[in-house]
């Protein structure tokens, strides 16, 4: 009697032909909040594993701001276009779009807003495996500050707020910040209480409590508590780019403020005036704040007297 010999299936030749999909190195990072602690051999916890990955960052980062163009107006659009998606409330504080929001499909198709997204996200992951391995040493100096440069940048403070906080309050006391950016980044935590919470109480006391002294952010508290948007608008034309987006967050109260200014004062008066005490161009005007005043040739007419 002969005994049948099994032989082993081979694989179809079809099957074999397919390969993964290619992933992407910073998305397959694990999220420590998320109970992600191990993605294959690689652990977020783990030092060298975080510097590794944080040099992609930089690399994409660069590789990003190099695709924007050269010109500083065509990166602050760039960034501004993660921004303006936020507006979408199912999209998470980190920016990140999720498949079944609305604007997904318009978004999609930019890229350079799909790029800045996935950095985003990678930053928030860094941000989380730093904190979970209780980290202090330089490299987490480093990459906090480059963290909190870049997300102040894109305007998310759900981002750099903690992340300012903890370098300040948990880094800096173990690793010590060089002294011009520990008064870089004073001035960030206060001119963020100041202008994007109007919690200007607090910011006063943060600036006696580090003992910080700055003519720029200085002209920018009395300008809140004196609603001087002169001084405002001019300051705000000096400050670098970093100070001038965490001031963006008081514009629309100083605009609005400014603009009832002018509308109790006068009858009429110039379109370069009122584009000088509001800080925008008089068509941004009428689309963006529904300005209903009437404009003749360079004159504008805010009201007109009742015939008695």
């Amino acid at each position: 009697m002969t005994t049948a010999i099994s032989i082993p299936r081979r694989p179809s030749a079809a099957w074999s032909r397919l390969r993964p999909p290619p992933t992407d190195p910073l998305e397959s990072y694990g999220l420590p909040s998320k109970g992600d602690s191990r993605h294959g051999r690689a652990n977020p916890l783990h030092f060298k594993v975080q510097e590794t990955y944080y040099n992609k960052i930089i690399e994409r980062y660069m590789q990003f701001c190099a695709a924007a163009g050269r010109h500083d107006d065509a990166l602050d659009k760039a960034f501004a276009s993660l921004s303006l998606v936020k507006v979408d409330q199912k999209i998470s504080p980190d920016g990140v779009l999720p498949p079944g929001s609305a604007l997904y499909k318009s978004t999609a198709k930019n890229t350079s807003t799909a790029e800045l997204s996935v950095l985003t996200m990678s930053m928030r992951k860094l941000r989380e495996a730093i904190v979970a391995s209780s980290r202090t040493d330089t490299f987490a100096q480093r990459a906090y500050v480059f963290i909190i440069r870049a997300m102040i940048l894109t305007s998310t403070y759900e981002s750099y707020h903690p992340a300012l906080l903890h370098l300040l309050h948990k880094i800096h006391p173990s690793t010590p910040l060089p002294a011009p950016e520990l008064h870089e980044f004073v001035s960030y935590y206060i001119l963020d209480l100041s202008c994007r919470l109007g919690d200007l109480g607090n910011a006063f006391s943060v600036r006696k409590r580090w003992n910080f002294k700055d003519k720029r952010v200085e002209t920018v508290l009395k300008a809140l508590v004196h609603d001087d948007w002169v001084s405002f608008w001019r300051i705000r034309s000096i400050v670098d780019g970093y100070q001038r987006k965490l001031m963006s967050w008081a514009e629309d109260g100083i605009r609005k403020h400014a603009l009832k200014c002018l509308g109790r004062s006068y009858l009429g008066v110039d379109r370069a005036y009122v584009e000088c005490c509001a800080g925008r161009t008089w068509e941004e005007l009428k689309l963006q704040d529904s300005v209903g005043w009437e404009l003749d040739g360079e004159k504008v007419t805010i009201r007109r007297m009742k015939a008695k």
